[in-house]
């Protein structure tokens, strides 16, 4: 089998983007399948001269997968054949018989996934709520399949010391704030009530998917929303529920007078507990760098039917971590990882407590989580759904 990657050159390095990339070329390789990558400069636009080389590729290529991350690679997948005459042919890929795999890897309402074109599409989501998400949101997308595919890692994305007493950070949370999203912000929105109604719902019941949310206070509030109301809705309200939380875990743990280190813009905007040491955000290499030498880290996930890439990267890492998304997680690790409900941080705080006071317990943690990433959560594990999935 051969497979086209389309990569975005301009998207900034080292990110998870590139990260991802690489780890999907190495599962192909290593399950015996060839790959090459299609570049070009800007996200929904091709350029003259990318145009005239993916037309010049398509006259003699073979391509059996398409495995578009992100699925920022979608103007290729709009590109059709055109003989001179009053219609256009297929697509390029179509042509190919090639199947296209779009991978999420976020939330859908940040992708653009309505714009895809494909007859053998098959839809890669992160998170067991999205393909309700996803019908509610394009309810006329096509896909010949939906796979849950949640992010992946690799070997060599494990930068712990080889020994575990050798870690020197106790306790940390890397990502950024947006002090302005911890508060609602949508005073001016034409559907401030539904805003305020969903983000109430959401601090009752947090294990509450979004997207339900909105729809129960929508119904409740008897509102008709165009699909661009909908879309921001989804956003804004993603935007200030993660932020929000990512503020109320880090302040609550440490307000319990457990000392963290956070890494990432925004802390710096904030007040915060006198033990919260405060860097820089980093880049995607010093990221894996600063988990490897964590013994316990912080997760604040608006996926709680799915994981971000966070998790897996903490767990080859052998690193403990805490999310709230215990749906697939507590499957996935086990009682290796640890949870919480943002209901009650003052006992995650306690829990985290008392934990980092038994170094032993941590390490033996540390041990299955490793061996649970290396044995199902690598990027060969999540090429083998898409390659078993029945459309293929």
């Amino acid at each position: 089998m051969h497979a086209l990657i389309p990569f975005c050159t301009s998207v900034p390095s080292p990110t998870f983007y590139q990260d991802f990339i690489e780890g999907l070329e190495s599962a192909l390789a290593e399950l015996g399948h060839t790959a090459e990558r299609f570049e070009f400069r800007e996200i929904g636009a091709l350029a003259q001269e990318e145009l005239e080389r993916f037309f010049s590729w398509g006259r003699t290529a073979r391509c059996d997968l398409v495995l578009d991350l992100c699925c920022w690679g979608f103007a290729l997948s709009r590109v059709r054949l055109w003989d001179g005459g009053s219609e256009v042919g297929p697509t390029i890929f179509d042509s190919l018989g090639a199947r296209y795999a779009a991978l999420l890897f976020d939330q859908p309402f940040f992708q653009p996934v309505p714009v895809l074109q494909s007859a053998s599409l098959l839809l890669c989501y992160p998170d067991r709520h999205h393909p309700e998400l996803i019908g509610a949101l394009y309810p006329s997308l096509q896909a010949k399949a939906m796979l849950f595919v949640p992010p992946a890692t690799r070997r060599g994305n494990d930068r712990s010391p080889g020994r575990w007493r050798d870690r020197r950070t106790p306790l940390l949370y890397a990502g950024n704030l947006a002090p302005e999203a911890i508060e609602p912000f949508w005073s001016d929105a034409p559907h401030r009530r539904l805003y305020d109604g969903a983000a109430a719902v959401l601090d009752a019941r947090p294990e509450v998917p979004l997207h339900r949310a909105i729809e129960e206070v929508r119904r409740a509030l008897g509102l008709e929303l165009a699909q661009e109301e909908r879309l921001t809705a989804h956003r804004t309200l993603e935007y200030f529920l993660r932020h929000r939380l990512r503020h109320r875990l880090v302040t609550s743990i440490t307000a319990a007078g457990v000392p963290i280190e956070v890494y990432g813009k925004g802390w710096d905007g904030v007040a915060l507990p006198n033990n919260v040491r405060v860097h820089p955000a980093t880049d995607y290499r010093a990221y894996m760098d600063l988990i490897g030498d964590a013994r316990i880290c912080l997760d604040a996930s608006t996926y709680l039917g799915g994981a971000n890439d966070r998790a897996v990267q903490f767990a080859v890492n052998g690193t403990v971590f805490f999310s709230n998304a215990r749906e697939y997680l507590s499957e996935a690790f086990g009682d290796a990882a640890g949870f919480y409900s943002p209901l009650d941080l003052a006992e995650a705080a306690e829990r985290i407590r008392d934990l980092l006071a038994r170094p032993k317990e941590i390490e033996a943690r540390s041990e299955r989580l490793r061996a649970l990433a290396l044995a199902g959560h690598l990027w060969r594990h999540r090429l083998e759904i898409i390659l078993e999935a029945d459309a293929l």
